[in-house]
């Protein structure tokens, strides 16, 4: 004997995501790039510029996805979605 399928439906909303880690370490190794750069004028303050410049960076990065996933939720698009199950 086979039962009939169900269907069910349901509204769900569809949009982009960004990815933190992506930004966080793009962010972080920007901020150590910059700051190995102003590091070049005064070589005994490399290391602190660089710590500082990576969590800063990396700050930065994690803000920058922030206010991206807030753009892409306000444009996502709500669809319906249909599940059948056997």
């Amino acid at each position: 004997m086979s039962q009939k399928p169900t269907v069910s439906s349901e509204e769900v909303s569809i949009r982009r995501a960004p990815k933190y880690l992506h930004f966080a370490l793009t962010g972080f190794i920007l901020g150590i790039l910059i700051a190995l750069l102003a590091g070049l004028s005064s070589p005994e303050v490399v290391g602190l510029l660089v710590v500082f410049g990576g969590i800063a960076g990396g700050g930065i990065g994690i803000l920058l996805a922030l206010l991206l996933d807030i753009v892409f939720r306000r444009s996502g698009k709500k669809l319906q979605a249909t599940k059948i199950v056997e």
